[in-house]
């Protein structure tokens, strides 16, 4: 309960939740807009930026046609990613078919998701930020600057749910909150780590029981929403997408790629690339070492997140509306970070909760670090991807500084979680 009295006390002390002004909204709704119209037309011209980008929408709209034919999900046919994904890939299918329309189609499913992200930041920010614009504002542009990876690929069907789930946990609505995690998992898996934290926020205002009555049902309601189905069809296989991605070995754009390949260009190791799991993988004699020290990193991370999370809650009596994306967002960094495989386009699942701390100084300035980490992958993938393969000295470099900043962007969102606002929405005096 003392969660929602935070909630109330910060509208008390903003006023009712003010609408932007019609400019403002002219302003956010502009701006998207035309954004979004660049996307459309990059992701459907290979020659305004590249066609190494549309592979994975043809794999897509090709299982599709072969479930249009009667073959089975997860039975007949190998789908690599959990069932909440499946139902993405077969809309634009049911809408257009299997043929030249359906990139078109699967990039504006993927626009109106983003629609969906737009309209939790705008939510999120009349409750943080006092209507203001900045939150809705860099989700449009953190967003975008990832390019047209962000329409060209359904990762930012799982980056919305987590952006949903901090809102609607903002507004006090946990059980809403765990449901959008659940099928964020469904499609991803990434978000399920994101539920201990929703626990660990609510534990110090309502209890150890009630905080799991109100989270762990509705989030495997969630979770069950595709995955039972897909069970149904076959175990085997729906097991084996959700665990396709744990025999993954050292990923090329990882943050231990970028170790080996330093050391490698140092001429203390010697490393080659292979093609593993639709990537490229770095194969060294540290390879095996690394793959398992990447797991306990990984646990180590998590660990560290929840332990976080946990200190400021319980020191506030549960996490404030305002702390919540930012639990998030350290949650997913330290999901991202330590693995062993750094795919482009995770960035999209960093963007998205980030975006949410731009209504707090050191939250804009991780920001823009992140803005910098993004331009910097779009020039290695997919412009210079074939150098990098070849453990060029330039572009292993590139790819170090990359992952620099993206360790950057981690620190300054610990910071910025563990500083709160600039201004306490929740305190007199508040914005």
């Amino acid at each position: 309960m003392r969660a929602a009295t935070a909630v109330r006390a910060a509208r008390l002390a903003t006023g009712p939740p003010s609408l932007p002004s019609r400019q403002a909204q002219l302003v956010i709704v502009g701006l998207w807009v035309v954004t979004r119209a660049v996307l459309l037309v990059v992701s459907l011209h290979p020659r305004l930026y590249s066609a190494a980008l549309f592979g994975d929408v043809r794999l897509y709209g090709a299982k599709v046609e072969r479930m249009f034919q009667g073959e089975l999900p997860y039975r007949e046919v190998a789908i690599e990613y959990p069932p909440g994904s499946v139902p993405f890939t077969i809309i634009p299918g049911l809408v257009v078919g299997t043929g030249a329309g359906y990139r078109l189609a699967f990039v504006l499913e993927m626009l109106a998701v983003d629609a969906v992200g737009l309209w939790a930041a705008v939510r999120l920010a009349r409750l943080l930020d006092a209507g203001r614009r900045r939150i809705p504002l860099a989700y449009i542009g953190v967003m975008a600057a990832i390019g047209p990876l962000l329409v060209l690929r359904f990762d930012l069907v799982p980056a919305v749910c987590v952006l949903l789930a901090a809102t609607l946990a903002a507004e006090g609505r946990a059980g809403l909150a765990a449901a959008a995690l659940g099928y964020g998992a469904a499609a991803k898996l990434y978000p399920g780590v994101l539920l201990p934290l929703l626990v660990l926020g609510l534990v110090p205002a309502e209890g150890w029981w009630r905080s799991l009555r109100r989270t762990a049902p509705a989030f495997l309601a969630g979770f069950a929403l595709t995955v039972v189905p897909a069970l149904a069809l076959s175990v085997e296989g729906t097991l084996g997408a959700v665990l396709y991605h744990v025999e993954r070995g050292v990923q090329i754009e990882s943050l231990w790629a970028s170790a080996i390949g330093l050391a490698h260009l140092a001429g203390g190791l010697t490393a080659r690339t292979v093609p593993g799991f639709g990537a490229y993988e770095l194969q060294s004699s540290l390879s095996g070492v690394v793959k398992a020290v990447s797991t306990a990193a990984t646990a180590t991370a998590l660990l560290t997140a929840a332990w976080l999370v946990w200190r400021r809650s319980r020191r506030s009596g549960g996490l404030r509306p305002a702390d919540w994306a930012g639990a998030f967002a350290i949650g997913v960094f330290a999901f991202v970070l330590p693995t062993r495989v750094l795919s482009p386009q995770y960035l999209v699942w960093l963007g998205a909760p980030m975006a949410a701390l731009a209504e707090r100084a050191t939250g804009r300035r991780a920001l823009w670090v992140l803005v910098a980490a993004i331009a910097i992958s779009q020039v290695i993938f997919p412009f210079r991807y074939t150098q990098l393969r070849h453990l060029a000295a330039f572009d292993v470099c590139l790819l170090a500084a990359r992952n620099l900043l993206l360790l950057g962007a981690g620190a300054l969102t610990v910071r910025a979680f563990l500083e709160g606002p600039d201004r306490d929405p929740a305190a007199p005096g508040g914005p």
